[in-house]
C-alpha cells in the first residue's frame, strides 16, 4: 500500500501545501488543520534524524504563527502521536498544528494524578541511563 503522505510529497496526490523545504512539508489535513511531515518516509520518531527533527519543530513554529494570524485562534496545540498506542493512524510521522479557541470541543486528557516520588526517581534514573546510550 502506498503512503498517502508520500504520494502528496511526490505530487501524485492533491493537497493544499503550505510550506516545503528539503526536510519537511506542511499541508492541510482533510479536517482542515495543518500537518507537518518529514519529506523522507519515516514511520515514527525512532527513524527521524536530527536535521529533520529540528526542521519539524521550526516549521511547526512558523506554521503556528501563520495559523494564529489567519484564524485569530486563542491557542495552538502541537500534537505528534508516535505509534498506534498513542493514536497514530497514518504511519508517516506527522505533527498536527491544531488551532484552539476557548470552549471548542477538542479534549486532550490523561491522568494528572501525582506519581510517588520513589517511582519518579526510579523512572528518571532509568531514562537518563537510556539517554546516555543514544
Amino acid at each position: 500500500m502506498t503512503c498517502i503522505f508520500c504520494s502528496l510529497i511526490a505530487g501524485e496526490a492533491p493537497g493544499h501545501v503550505l510550506f516545503r523545504d528539503d526536510q519537511v512539508i506542511a499541508f492541510l489535513s482533510l479536517e482542515g488543520h495543518p500537518l507537518i511531515a518529514p519529506i523522507k518516509h519515516t514511520i515514527g520518531l525512532a527513524g527521524l534524524d536530527e536535521e529533520a527533527s529540528a526542521g519539524i519543530l521550526l516549521a511547526a513554529k512558523r506554521v503556528a504563527d501563520a495559523v494564529r494570524a489567519a484564524t485569530n485562534c486563542e491557542g495552538v496545540n502541537l500534537i505528534l502521536s508516535d505509534g498506534q498506542a498513542a493514536g497514530q493512524d497514518v504511519f508517516h510521522l506527522h505533527m498536527h498544528v491544531k488551532p484552539r479557541w476557548h470552549g471548542d470541543d477538542v479534549r486532550l486528557t490523561w491522568s494528572t494524578a501525582p506519581v510517588p516520588e520513589d517511582d519518579r526517581t526510579a523512572l528518571a534514573n532509568h531514562i537518563r541511563t537510556h539517554m546516555q546510550e543514544l
